[in-house]
């Protein structure tokens, strides 16, 4: 049974809200109606006309400026791109109209500019959600369920962006309004529309070279990620470029690039330093021989994915090997965790579990750019979900050999999923029984049979689903939280729970929205606290899908604070420092018998390094050459990367939206360096793209 406080409803007052909400929806709507009778009668006053070919283009690069203007990247850093692109396909929207009768002209011209209007309003409200720009095709797949799921939130989002969506489908008010007397549509000749095209195309030619040889040309071909393409070229190129990229095929440089041995203190301590013979642990390498399977295929894409397996150097084994072999394990994707909530007296599990096990004192969990869904995919595949949340939909048609559901699976261990949200949110229904677990559970599947009116509590969700398992050891569980998802307001139940002991303790060091946000996390602590006390054979890992972005000025909706600032203490300008946390991998025999084996890992780590971590620990047979992580406690060189082409090693960090290299104390700027790892993190993003793309693990596997 849940304790009775957290069983507590939410105080009436949410009605008063609502009914404030209204009233403040009804004043904006009076107010737009208001100023847009005050501009029809301007127009009926003015004489003006403008060509109709003008209107596109001045349109593109109105709305590319406009997506610019409210967007996290700098207004004026590479401006010129969205302009000249922006430019060329409004000469091209101008031909198309061009083309036709005035009447039909009109008819596609207050289409084109609808859709206009639409798409850019749309990606300018997920990057007002989100922080990061989505494509097409993931914001189809992912938000489906998630607008069914936080209508409220999408209300709220839609609420106070109204000015912005008002603004973005301006153009096409005016013209459906004003249009015909203003800017009236004619059919122009053949010929003329022509020399229009040609210069639509001249324009577009001086966009693709000014992109392909300037200083952001990475971004435009080889380093190109759709978030960081729109902040720099626009939208309508971004869109085009990403067309493009998915038609790609496999590519992979194999010179210069193999991954050299990690530096730290613990791999560096050689025989010769400790007079002891070094112990031969032998390769996690499997007996493939990619030789036979090329004879087999004359598919470039698998024959080039085979050679560059085949060229990586395998990680060793290690004294760590097998140390949790037959345990139990509980994996644990807690939704936008930070590890700026553990304090050793308001958290003392989080505390005694981030430290007392293997304590990660450089660990990042990327955003990757598609929410809660990209941050599931890294943490259980092992790979970097390259096409944003759409990454973990393709895996329910995929083998997925590596992830540890399937590895312990195999092994016959007692496996299942746990969500305490809706089940099919990110269409978690179609893949996480393929990721390895006999049974997957969310609320409206099953689990509210379970867990009862209390399905999105994590404590309540934690106690009564062990139940379900305990009796089946050796068991491998899968639980992604909900208690910490956004907003973050006072009148939730986390709040009146917690907020009093979190002010206890933490004083007036932080504002209200942050304290409200520890309270949140203060839900996920009470279940760890359950969870850790139940055996010394189980292994416990967590991550977080996630930074807390859903406190950020944009994403609280009409706060004008940056909250994250003031939980993390500073205001983050890179991935790095948006996107550190830790990771927690415990179990109670790391404080017991094993307790010599506690160690930190002061290398750079992130999610993708779980999988392969968790398989070495567990003594299972696995491929690290078909793995884009590396085992922490191997001698493989320590990387951490983004898919907008941002890395950490242990020798420096790369912003690639600035193009600037910083290197640690004790290192110096080495341009071969620097190029070595570029190469070595491209690499990686197409190999992880092209494992689901290609379902290559099914071609080695069967």
């Amino acid at each position: 049974m849940a304790p009775a406080h957290l069983k507590e409803p939410p105080p009436p007052k949410r009605k008063r809200q609502r009914g404030e909400l209204k009233a403040r929806f009804g004043a904006i709507l009076f107010v737009l109606r208001g100023n847009w009778q005050r501009l029809r009668r301007w127009s009926r006053e003015q004489t003006w006309t403008l060509p109709h070919l003008a209107l596109f283009p001045v349109v593109m690069v109105y709305e590319e400026v406009l997506l610019r203007l409210f967007g996290g990247a700098g207004f004026f850093q590479s401006l010129i791109y969205p302009i000249l692109f922006g430019l060329a396909a409004g000469l091209v929207a101008a031909c198309l109209t061009s083309l036709f009768r005035a009447k039909i002209s009109r008819i596609i011209s207050v289409i084109l500019l609808l859709l206009i209007g639409l798409l850019f309003t749309v990606e300018c409200l997920v990057e007002y959600s989100y922080q990061v720009y989505m494509t097409i095709g993931s914001i189809l797949s992912g938000t489906g369920n998630v607008v069914g799921t936080f209508t409220s939130d999408l209300l709220r989002a839609i609420f106070f962006g109204l000015p912005k969506i008002f603004l973005f489908f301006l153009p096409a008010l005016f013209y459906i309004f004003a249009g015909r007397r203003h800017i009236p549509a004619r059919r122009y000749r053949p010929a003329f529309v022509g020399i229009l095209l040609v210069l639509a195309l001249l324009v577009q030619g001086v966009g693709v070279l000014a992109a392909s040889h300037g200083h952001q040309s990475d971004k435009y071909s080889a380093s190109y990620e759709f978030n960081t393409a729109t902040q720099t070229f626009g939208l309508v190129t971004s869109l085009r470029l990403n067309a493009s990229h998915s038609r790609s095929t496999t590519s992979f440089v194999l010179e210069t690039v193999e991954e050299t041995e990690s530096e730290t203190e613990e791999s560096t301590e050689t025989a010769e330093d400790t007079g002891e013979a070094e112990e031969d642990y032998g390769l996690n390498m499997m007996d493939i021989d990619f030789e036979s399977y090329n004879v087999l295929t004359t598919d470039e894409e698998y024959l080039a994915l085979n050679e560059y397996v085949s060229s990586l150097t395998a990680s060793s084994k290690n004294e760590y090997t097998g140390l949790f072999e037959g345990m139990n394990l509980i994996l644990i994707c807690a939704e936008a965790f930070s590890d700026c909530v553990i304090n050793e007296e308001l958290t003392p599990t989080l505390y005694r579990l981030a430290h007392n096990g293997f304590y990660f004192s450089d660990y990042y969990q990327p955003s990757w750019g598609g929410s809660t869904s990209t941050g599931e995919f890294s943490f259980l595949m092992g790979l970097a979900p390259i096409n944003a949340v759409e990454s973990m939909r393709d895996t329910q048609y995929t083998r997925n050999y590596f992830t540890l559901g399937s590895q312990l699976q195999r092994l016959g261990y007692y496996s299942a999923a746990f969500h305490n949200g809706v089940y099919s949110v990110y269409s978690r229904n179609l893949t996480h029984e393929n990721l390895g677990y006999d049974v997957y559970l969310g609320f409206g599947n099953g689990l509210e049979d379970i867990v009862g009116a209390d399905s999105a509590n994590d404590l309540v969700m934690f106690q009564t689903t062990l139940q379900t398992y305990i009796d089946n050891q050796p068991f491998s569980i899968y639980y992604m939280t909900i208690s910490g998802h956004c907003t973050y307001l006072s009148n939730y139940p986390q709040v009146y729970t917690y907020l009093d002991r979190v002010k206890e303790v933490l004083g007036d060091s932080y504002k209200d929205t942050t304290l409200y946000y520890i309270c949140y996390q203060m839900v996920l602590e009470e279940a760890l606290t359950y969870k850790a006390g139940i055996a010394d054979n189980t292994v416990i890992c967590l991550t977080a899908d996630h930074y807390p972005y859903g406190l950020e000025n944009s994403a609280t909706f009409g706060n004008s604070e940056d909250y994250v600032a003031d939980l993390y203490g500073y205001t983050y300008t890179n991935s790095w420092e948006q996107d550190h946390n830790t990771l927690i991998i415990w179990s109670g025999c790391l404080e017991n018998e094993y307790q010599d084996m506690a160690c930190e890992i002061s290398s750079p780590t992130y999610s993708l390094d779980i999988v392969p971590t968790l398989s070495n620990l567990f003594g299972l047979e696995f491929d690290s050459r078909l793995l884009v992580g590396r085992d922490v406690f191997s001698d493989a060189e320590a990387l951490v990367l983004w898919n907008n082409y941002s890395w950490v090693t242990e020798q420096g960090k790369y912003d690639s939206t600035t193009g600037t290299y910083y290197p640690n104390e004790g290192y110096t700027e080495d341009e071969d360096y620097i190029s070595r790892i570029k190469q070595l993190v491209s690499n990686k993003l197409n190999f992880s793209g092209q494992v689901i793309d290609k379902d290559y693990y099914r071609y080695l596997f069967g």
